[in-house]
């Protein structure tokens, strides 16, 4: 029952609520592809009363370099550090003010200090989960979150700029 604390805001973490993570975490123990925030993801589905699936991913995620950032457009007010990213898609996260959310269909991807910009990248928001601050650092104004994106159709010159992001801006493969 301790699991929950791992992706569970205080106050949500109910009897019932603890019950049903035990079984996700039974169905999918960490360690197979699987992180917390792939978990919460699945409690959240089974929230919402979905159909819960163990989780297929068709690309191997890569670790991006600590500039590498994501921004969706065209506001540009959703800018965070991309955690992992493949050929299908990214993780990134960022900070907001408490309940501000925005869905877009379109990002940039970034390196600071370099040339290198991807821009107008179709994406789909899979999941956008707060991501808990352990030190509550600046909780009661703004809150931490891990968005998981997949790409749409891409262009030649964008799947070729993504290789070679691939291929020159990451650090290994993500756990």
């Amino acid at each position: 029952m301790d699991s929950c604390w791992h992706f569970m805001t205080v106050g949500q973490c109910q009897w019932l609520h603890c019950q049903k993570i035990v079984s996700i975490l039974r169905a999918y123990p960490l360690g197979d592809d699987m992180s917390i925030t792939d978990l919460a993801w699945q409690f959240q589905s089974w929230e919402k009363g979905e159909r819960v699936e163990a989780e297929k991913r068709k690309f191997e995620r890569y670790l991006a370099q600590d500039l590498a950032f994501a921004v969706f457009r065209p506001s540009f007010t959703k800018l965070g550090k991309i955690k992992d990213i493949s050929k299908g898609g990214l993780a990134f996260e960022y900070v907001t003010p408490e309940g501000q959310m925005e869905d877009s269909t379109e990002i940039d991807i970034f390196i600071s200090g370099t040339r290198f910009h991807l821009t107008r990248v179709p994406a789909k928001t899979m999941y956008d989960t707060k991501v808990l601050n352990h030190d509550h650092t600046f909780d009661l104004f703004v809150e931490r979150r891990r968005c998981g994106l997949q790409f749409g159709e891409l262009t030649e010159e964008q799947a070729a700029q993504l290789g070679h992001f691939l291929e020159t801006h990451t650090t290994g493969l993500a756990p």
